[in-house]
Order: C-alpha cells, then structure tokens, then sequence
C-alpha cells in the first residue's frame, strides 16, 4: 500500500506542440502515448493527480487517455505559458505541496522525484539546479498556498516565466544535478520532447538502457 503523501502530481499538457504534426500528448513513445507514461509516473509518487491543459478542447481530446484523472484548465483569456499552467495546478492541489511535471519526460526517475518531495519541508520550493545555473522549474515541489499567491501576482504583474516565480518564493531549495545522480545516473529524467526527431532519439536511449 502507498504511504500517505501530502502531494498533488500535476502534468502540465497545455503546450501548443508547433514542432509536432501530432498532439504531443499523445505521440507514441515505445508503443505508448506519452500522456501514459508521464501518468505512470505521477501515480508511482502520489495517488493524487491532476492534468492541467490550456482548453477543454485539449481535455476533450485526452479524455480516452487519462480516463478518471482529475483535470483542470487555464482561465480563458490568459497568456499560454508554463507558469500559467502551473499557477492553475496551484489553485486545484488540495495538498500541501504540488510536484510540477512536463508531459514529454517519459524517462522521469521516479527516486529521483520522490527525493524533490522529502526535501520539502518549508521550502517553497524544491527545485534542481545544474551547474551552469540552468534550473529545472517544471521537474520541481512547490509548496502551494504559497506559490499560488505568488504565482498570481506574478501573472498580475504581466510575468510569464516560471523564474519569475521562483524569484518571489521564500527559502528556495536549489538541489545540484550532481548530487541528484545518484539517483538518475544520465538525468534521463529531464530529457525533453519538442520534435518528433527528439522523441525517437530519447526511444533509442530508453532501449540501450532497457
């Protein structure tokens, strides 16, 4: 049985997906649509998850897919950015924290994630970091009342990036890729889709390593 977690996983599907001639959602990675993998993994680290998308219409489309997942959607009118969606996971999480999760990261290291989660404690955020100072905000915990209220002055201010909200948390935790390798030895865990080229190049990594 799963031990209990005050964690909401939301999948962030709200992407446009230009560099894509299919729904990224559901292009096929081993056999499978990535929706399937990426929910595979948030049900692997909280029995409480929630896709966000930018419109019904994407929901409409997953809806087969995700079957009786809990869903939410963008307020209409508001601009198509990750911290968006990110902000609208923040308002529908009835838990403590919230674990933000692309949908094209099908090789996501499950320790790796669960690691982000135990560190959390009274972090407003719990996110990794690489040595060249790039950060991973959308592979990150955040602790919800909080970054929703930031989150929403953030927008309110005309803000879209994810750092920007990461600027007005308090008590950041940074945590170094080098020390999460222990746990996801390649960092498979925030290799990215944005082409169909990168998706069968990251099947032909995910078959060396099976």
């Amino acid at each position: 049985m799963m031990k209990e977690v005050d964690l909401t996983v939301a999948l962030l599907v709200g992407g446009d997906s230009k560099r894509f001639t299919t729904k990224k959602a559901l292009a096929l990675f081993r056999g499978r649509p990535l929706i399937h993998h990426m929910l595979s993994i948030a049900k692997q680290l909280s029995p409480r998850v929630l896709v966000v998308a930018s419109n019904d219409d994407q929901i409409e489309n997953l809806q087969k897919y995700i079957g009786d997942v809990p869903t939410a959607v963008d307020p209409q009118g508001g601009p198509r950015c990750a911290l968006n969606g990110a902000v609208t996971a923040f308002e529908y999480a009835n838990t403590r924290y919230t674990l933000l999760l692309p949908v094209d990261t099908p090789l996501a290291s499950v320790p790796l994630l669960k690691t982000l989660y135990e560190l959390a404690g009274h972090h407003g955020a719990v996110v990794p970091a690489w040595p060249s100072g790039y950060v991973e905000p959308l592979h990150a915990v955040y602790l919800t009342e909080h970054a929703y209220a930031r989150g929403l002055d953030v927008l309110a201010d005309g803000g879209c990036k994810m750092q920007e909200l990461l600027n007005r948390l308090s008590n950041v935790l940074y945590v170094s890729t080098l020390v999460l390798k222990q746990f996801d030895g390649e960092l498979k865990t925030f290799a990215n889709i944005n082409t169909e080229r990168d998706l069968r190049k990251l099947e032909r990594t995910a078959a060396r390593g099976s």
